[in-house]
C-alpha cells in the first residue's frame, strides 16, 4: 500500500504550484510576457505575493498557508482590481488578482486566457 502511496502523492504535487515563479513560467510557455514581477510582502493580508504585468495588464499572485486564507482574502482582491476591468480569482491556496486600468484588453480574451493557465498550474 505504501508503495502505491508515494507515487500517487508525487504525482499530486507535481500537479500544485508550489512557487509563484511555476505559474509565471507557465504564462510563458503559451507566449505571454510576464515581467517586472517582484515580492510585494502582503499585497492581501496573510499571503504572499509577488506584483508585475503580464502582457501588459498588471497582475498579483499571492499564496496562503490554506485554501481557507486564500478564500477569506478575495474581498480584498476585488479592491485592488478597483474601477478598472479585472479579475480576482481563488485556485488552491493561491489568488491571481488580474486588472486592465489602461483598457489593453478590450475583449477580455488576454485576461481569460492568464485565469485559465493560472488555474491549470494552481488546481
Amino acid at each position: 500500500m505504501r508503495r502505491t502511496l508515494l507515487p500517487l502523492m508525487a504525482l499530486v504535487l507535481a500537479g500544485c504550484s508550489r512557487d509563484a515563479d511555476d505559474i509565471l513560467d507557465a504564462w510563458k510557455a503559451e507566449g505571454e510576457a510576464p515581467s517586472g514581477f517582484t515580492d510585494v510582502g502582503e499585497k492581501l493580508p496573510g499571503g504572499k505575493c509577488k506584483a508585475g504585468k503580464v502582457s501588459g495588464l498588471e497582475a498579483t499572485l499571492c499564496s496562503f498557508d490554506s485554501a481557507a486564507k486564500a478564500d477569506q482574502a478575495q474581498a480584498a482582491a476585488w479592491s485592488l482590481v478597483g474601477d478598472a476591468v479585472g479579475s480576482a480569482v481563488v485556485s488552491g491556496k493561491w489568488v491571481l488578482v488580474i486588472a486592465d486600468p489602461r483598457q489593453e484588453d478590450p475583449s477580455g480574451r488576454r485576461i481569460n486566457a492568464l485565469v485559465k493557465l493560472y488555474q491549470d498550474k494552481t488546481r
